[in-house]
């Protein structure tokens, strides 16, 4: 995600010159809110912030109390904004009515929160962290289990013991490979980066892929047929050279690799030859998505880049990518 980079980059700037920071995350949510927990905001002692832990409504409030709440240790910071609660929904401009556990910690340059955060982006593994959430004298405990899934590790139960705690996965942010540097390409990897996503530009045509044209992005390259892409399980990718030949020979690279997503630009006609000619035809195709991108009425480049990333995103949440005002309980649920 976005705010995770610019946590991490405020974190390191403000470190760096010796100024003290708040890390405030959401350990815990009941009824309706606007973050999940995992949810995280950084915040210094001259008032900048990264990053957000609700719609705006709670940051301003931390940002005037967060440092004496935190006076004597970590803390938990309860919002509660039901009709019961103890806080007018009016005093903070709430609308999710319900309730908001926030963990504040004061941190410096050997958080191992964020050193872990940091890890996740640059090796691309998973990480957990146990948070306790009570006893709330308790706020600040964790548990790290570094570059790994928690379930390998049996210290996590025992941690656990008499306690409530918030168990986070980490993940690295998406990588997305973009094979195709025309000018529609352009929009499609602003807006990845602008996501925090990871871009990678590929063409065969020297001309095409230059560096100049796609300053955002992380790289490149002029790609040559049996030189398939780094792929790991938060890879997503989109075939859209314009140019027939080349198309087929990036799918024929593409389509054996465990890509999240792969998307190809273009009609289903031009497609159901493309696997007739790569020889997939015959073979399951649950993970092509052609035409590529969501169904929003989308006319040129940038707008189509939106129905892309949309649909991708979509994916890999495991989503549909419908219409919330037509979904049936939480919007925040896995299904």
């Amino acid at each position: 995600m976005k705010e995770l980079e610019q946590i991490l980059q405020l974190w390191e700037t403000a470190t760096a010159g010796g100024e003290s920071a708040i890390l405030a995350t959401v350990v815990k949510t009941q009824g309706s809110s606007y973050r999940l927990p995992g949810a995280r905001m950084l915040l210094t002692k001259l008032g900048q912030y990264a990053g957000s832990i609700s719609g705006g409504c709670l940051e301003a409030d931390l940002l005037k109390k967060a440092w004496w709440l935190t006076e004597n240790g970590p803390a938990i910071r309860r919002y509660d904004t039901t009709s019961e609660g103890e806080i007018a929904s009016d005093a903070f401009g709430l609308g999710c009515n319900g309730i908001v556990h926030v963990l504040l910690e004061r941190v410096d340059s050997g958080s191992e929160v964020l050193k872990l955060l940091r890890e996740v982006r640059t090796h691309r593994q998973l990480a957990t962290i146990a948070h306790v959430v009570h006893p709330v004298g308790q706020a600040g405990e964790k548990l790290i289990l570094g570059l790994q899934p928690h379930a390998a590790d049996s210290r996590l139960p025992q941690f656990m013991e008499g306690r409530e705690v918030f168990v986070e996965t980490l993940a690295p942010a998406v990588r997305l490979l973009v094979f195709g540097a025309g000018q529609d390409a352009v929009p499609l990897v602003g807006l990845a980066k602008y996501l925090g996503w990871q871009v990678f530009v590929f063409d065969g045509r020297s001309h095409y892929a230059r560096r100049e044209k796609f300053p955002e992005a992380d790289a490149v390259i002029v790609w040559s047929k049996g030189t398939p892409p780094n792929v790991d399980h938060w890879t997503a990718a989109v075939v859209m050279t314009h140019s027939y030949n080349q198309d087929l020979e990036v799918l024929r690279e593409l389509a054996p690799l465990p890509l999240r997503y792969l998307g190809l630009l273009g009609p289903h006609k031009r497609t159901a030859q493309l696997l007739i000619d790569a020889g997939l035809n015959n073979a399951p195709q649950a993970g092509i998505y052609s035409p590529t991108g969501l169904d929003i009425g989308a006319d040129g480049p940038h707008q189509v880049a939106l129905a892309i990333l949309a649909e991708i995103q979509a994916s890999l949440n495991g989503r549909e990518g419908g219409a919330l005002r037509k979904r049936t309980g939480s919007i925040h649920s896995a299904a």
